[in-house]
């Protein structure tokens, strides 16, 4: 099995950038630019990656974005994230950011931009992982009627490879339904609309990312299953989850990897991807949940497989890339 996972062509479409700062990243990054963690060393620093809750795990993302300073730090955690995706044969990555979290804390817009197309570039150049950004909207700092982030990924200027526009943040107090404007703009504008629903709430949540958001997406998910018109709808629309099993454990949604419901989906014949979320703060990668699939749930070579071949039709990939990886898909099943 390991074997089979090493060569498994692979594509992850739920995969936060801020996310992806391992503890030696971010501690590089706090030395070079005077920031205070409050730590001696990166050991320390990891072990603050145990989250009681979703609020608990926010209250760390945030304060680690302070590390992030200039376009060249954009650059770097970049190139960094898109080394790690090469290393496991992930060829083609949705990678979620968060611009207007750079933007309240006084980041040039024009250096974020310029550090994403640069990072971006170096990503395909020099370790072959292509990538589209899904920039999201913070719902707990981005007044809805604001229109931040759809301006910015609409306009002429916003950085190069954007696919979709996300919907991230505590769903508690800020349903979908707020930021329809926002999603119908970057809709019309050809974007896709990929936002976190049904992970800490209810179906109610989903429902409104799926009638109101159009959804092509829904991040994490999982508490569709406690509506079953739900979950037929999403089978009959094809609208997939983009599960991450070791986040929702991370962050006491499920107690843990055994509990997931994986299974069920699957069984009941929901479109599933599986992704890492966040992958530096609940330690883990792809190849390591495809092998939790495996060696906890039961997948076969054949359904990791078809989680991969789920993720490339549902991914916002080039035509051409589709069919290439389609093809080392077909190879191994």
């Amino acid at each position: 099995m390991d074997g089979f996972l090493a060569a498994l062509p692979k594509v992850e479409l739920h995969l936060h950038l801020e996310g992806s700062l391992r503890p030696q990243t971010m501690f590089r990054l706090a030395e070079a630019s005077g920031v205070e963690l409050g730590v001696e060393s990166p050991e320390e620093l990891e072990a603050r990656y145990e989250f009681e809750s979703f609020d608990d795990f926010l209250r760390l993302f945030i304060s680690g974005l302070e590390v992030i300073r200039t376009g060249e730090n954009f650059v770097d955690i970049t190139v960094a994230l898109a080394a790690e995706l090469s290393e496991q044969n992930v060829r083609y990555a949705e990678v979620t950011t968060t611009p207007y979290s750079h933007y309240r804390r006084g980041i040039p817009m024009a250096d974020y931009m310029e550090g994403l197309n640069e990072g971006r570039r170096r990503a395909q150049v020099e370790h072959g992982v292509g990538l589209g950004w899904v920039c999201d909207i913070p719902r707990e700092l981005e007044p809805p009627g604001l229109g931040f982030t759809a301006d910015l990924i609409t306009g002429s200027h916003g950085p190069h490879g954007v696919v979709a526009l996300g919907l991230g943040g505590p769903e508690t107090g800020f349903p979908p339904e707020l930021f329809v404007d926002s999603f119908e703009r970057a809709k019309a504008a050809g974007l896709g609309s990929v936002p976190h629903a049904g992970e800490t709430e209810g179906p109610a949540s989903v429902w409104g990312a799926v009638k109101t958001l159009q959804a092509d997406r829904i991040g994490h998910g999982i508490r569709s299953l406690d509506d079953p018109e739900l979950i037929d709808h999403l089978i009959n629309e094809s609208i997939p989850l983009e599960v991450s099993m070791s986040s929702n454990v991370g962050l006491k949604v499920v107690a843990d990897i055994a509990s997931h419901p994986l299974r069920e989906l699957l069984s009941r014949g929901v479109p599933v991807c599986l992704n890492t979320d966040d992958p530096a703060y609940f330690g883990t990668d792809l190849t390591t949940e495809l092998r939790l699939a495996h060696e906890v749930h039961g997948l076969e070579v054949e359904e990791l497989v078809e989680l991969q071949s789920t993720a490339v039709r549902h991914s916002f990939a080039s035509d051409e890339l589709k069919v290439s990886i389609n093809a080392e898909l077909a190879a191994l099943s």
